[in-house]
């Protein structure tokens, strides 16, 4: 006699029977307080931004379905957002000699943005991107969280300055807006001496680069005896902040507060991250120059609105709007018809999940990623209360956790993670490599394992 499969796993495999189409934010406006209800009336300045880089998937929300606005991004996230919107903008790939870094010494080829910030930060990224480390290796510390004096640092680096239009912002106005800024440490100094004595303030270790692990707010050194009569000495780091800061104020990237302080050590939350981006991105859109740099279409067009580009961000609804219960197969023609063939490289719209991989009797999923694609799998709760989900790899892959539409980004080293299910009528799953090289290794196995309960399970971060 057969046994009865477990209640949980009847409704894993239900959910393995059908296609399913998640579409996402692309076609919606965000709604603050119905979206993410930790995005309420206060983060009105952020909410449209929100909209903007969730809708194209710049910025994911978490599992939980909050935004969590105001927690600190890292330097490897803020990387990837940039790498998402500004799909051309590669900087040190197409590096050569000099000004190219051949790698970080924290950054592995299997961190879960590898690619971003190799591809992204060239030598003209030494103020604020990275330093040296103890060995005297470059390093860029990637989980640190990023402050606002480091964002404005590297801004100014970007796209050849033009954020900053350091090529039309004179000395003196710089000089000018720097000693606006309350609570940014300023010498104005008299004569070349007394500027060459202050820049020996160990700012710099003996190879000229800066240290990796330094925090400190170092003095903007200026020459000259006023706002009237100021001008840039040749020390890069007073350079970068004087230009940087007074350039990305003019064009309403970053400011001070109404008070003018610019809050230099202040980490640099999901919320204003986002903002930062948006205007960046309207920025270079108005000045014609965004072609150079992306193909991402953010703001509202007739037609599908997709990227042009990549594939790699972006994306308009799968074709049908967005299903509330599982889609049965077409019959005849094509079975996948959200979103198109299932096991493409690329996906344009990143919420598009497909059921076609499949838990054993004990919710679990192993599958050589290398020679089978991507994993694409779906769990119907069915009234389950929580869902726990782990995910092994030996390497650089990484999850897409879809729950009804709203899309999250979860690094292999964040898993095992317990989502509250209550009320939801798909989870759907979809695995990334960091790096796609990995695909040519003849095996490569993941193992994604499920757990549906309606008491709430204890999880235990992996060491």
């Amino acid at each position: 006699m057969n046994k009865t499969p477990p209640k949980w796993l009847r409704r894993i495999a239900l959910a393995m029977t059908v296609t399913v189409g998640l579409s996402g934010l692309a076609s919606q406006p965000l709604q603050a307080a119905s979206r993410y209800s930790d995005v309420t009336s206060s983060y009105v300045w952020a909410t449209s931004s929100i909209d903007l880089m969730t809708g194209k998937q710049i910025i994911t929300g978490y599992p939980d379905g909050l935004f969590h606005p105001d927690q600190a991004i890292s330097k490897a996230e803020w990387s990837a957002m940039v790498y998402r919107l500004f799909d051309t903008y590669r900087p040190n790939a197409k590096a050569t000699e000099l000004n190219k870094i051949a790698y970080f010494a924290d950054v592995p080829a299997d961190h879960w943005a590898y690619k971003p910030i190799t591809d992204l930060y060239d030598a003209t990224f030494r103020i604020g991107g990275f330093g040296v480390n103890e060995e005297g290796q470059l390093a860029f510390n990637p989980d640190r969280p990023l402050t606002r004096l480091q964002l404005a640092q590297m801004l100014y680096a970007m796209f050849g300055g033009k954020l900053a239009d350091a090529d039309r912002l004179s000395d003196n106005d710089a000089c000018a807006v720097m000693l606006q800024f309350k609570d940014m440490p300023t010498s104005l100094l008299e004569d070349e001496s007394a500027y060459w004595f202050a820049k020996s303030d160990g700012r710099y270790d003996a190879s000229g680069w800066m240290r990796a692990s330094d925090e400190t707010v170092y003095k903007t050194l200026l020459i000259g005896k006023g706002p009237n009569d100021c001008r840039l000495g040749d020390d890069p780091l007073s350079n970068v902040q004087a230009k940087g800061l007074a350039g990305l104020k003019a064009s309403g990237i970053m400011s001070p507060t109404d008070n003018g302080r610019f809050r230099p050590k202040d980490p640099v939350t999901r919320a204003e991250a986002v903002v930062i981006l948006d205007r960046m991105y309207h920025y270079l859109k108005n000045k014609s120059w965004l072609s150079f740099y992306s193909t991402v279409e953010l703001d509202p067009k007739t037609g599908t609105g997709q990227s042009s580009g990549s594939g790699k961000t972006g994306g308009s609804p799968a074709p049908g709007g967005t299903p509330s219960t599982p889609l049965p197969p077409a019959s005849g023609g094509n079975p996948y018809p959200y979103g198109g063939q299932p096991g493409s490289s690329e996906w344009t719209d990143k919420s598009v999940v497909h059921a076609r991989d499949y838990f054993d009797e004990n919710g679990v999923l192993t599958k050589n990623v290398a020679t089978g694609g991507d994993i694409e799998a779906v769990v119907q709760p069915q009234g389950s209360r929580y869902l726990t989900v782990d995910f092994e790899a030996k390497e650089g892959i990484d999850m897409y956790v879809v729950v009804d539409g709203k899309i999250s980004f979860v690094k292999k080293e964040e898993f095992p993670l317990t989502l509250s299910v209550s009320g939801v009528s798909l989870v759907g799953f979809r695995s990334q490599l960091r790096d796609t090289n990995l695909k040519s290794h003849g095996n490569y196995n993941a193992t994604l394992s499920v757990k549906l309960t309606n008491q709430a399970p204890e999880t235990k971060k992996k060491r």
